[in-house]
């Protein structure tokens, strides 16, 4: 059955939970909004070919999501692309990924700040000891524009965001991506829930042990999450 994240909260499992862990990209913004087709599209474009030196959008595009479908992150597959010789310019560099969304992203037009989430994870911080983080497959530099956009930049003290660049060269799905987020803030698998809308990351963080919450359509303050994930079945809160 759906339960919420106020039932879980007061329930006696709370007493097990430490941290809550957050994804950026479709998890805290829902995916209707249009910005990660912006970013996956017309700036990731715009960033290869002024950057790596492909001749248009469109094998700029084939490129990227050739290589995001093998690794979940357009970091990482840059990373590999660059050492396999598939880049037609100069190597990539991370930082440059990192600072070309920072600046390129239009945050103000699909980021508003969403007053229900921010004055219900600001309560969930302020009632309880729960620690808060993110962590995400994109560039840190990214993920604090999309916190800021958010009005969420405070709900996450600096040494909890975690871009993809803290795990690489290992990236969620990886266990050992995960592992570096709970050892870096000293919690155990077990008293964490990870909030994400990936059900491959779902799957990899419930091997390891964690709660998960599977987001479809942006984080739903009132705990359930509309469309096919919601948080029953294989990925429901208290049913893992």
């Amino acid at each position: 059955p759906t339960r919420s994240i106020a039932t879980f909260l007061h329930s006696g499992l709370m007493a097990e939970i430490e941290l809550l862990v957050f994804d950026v990209d479709d998890t805290l913004y829902p995916v209707s909004s249009g910005f990660s087709d912006h970013r996956n599209g017309e700036v990731i474009c715009k960033f290869m070919t002024e950057r790596l030196g492909f001749d248009s959008f469109e094998s700029a595009k084939a490129l990227r999501d050739e290589y995001f479908m093998r690794y979940h992150s357009t970091m990482k597959g840059l990373n590999v692309a660059t050492q396999e010789g598939r880049l037609p310019g100069k190597p990539f560099q991370q930082e440059e990924l990192a600072d070309f969304w920072a600046e390129h992203c239009d945050f103000a037009r699909y980021l508003p700040p969403e007053p229900r989430q921010l004055a219900h994870l600001r309560s969930l911080r302020e009632d309880t000891d729960l620690k808060f983080a993110v962590f995400t497959n994109s560039p840190r530099k990214y993920a604090l524009r999309c916190l800021e956009s958010l009005g969420l930049r405070d709900i996450f003290p600096d040494a909890h965001i975690f871009g993809v660049e803290d795990v690489l060269p290992a990236c969620k799905p990886q266990p050992e991506a995960f592992k570096v987020i709970l050892d870096s803030l000293g919690v155990s698998a077990e008293r964490t829930v990870m909030f994400e809308d990936s059900m491959k990351n779902i799957r990899a963080c419930k091997a390891l042990g964690m709660h998960t919450v599977l987001i479809h359509e942006g984080f739903d303050p009132s705990g359930v999450a509309a469309g096919e994930g919601c948080m029953g079945g294989e990925a429901a809160l208290l049913g893992d």
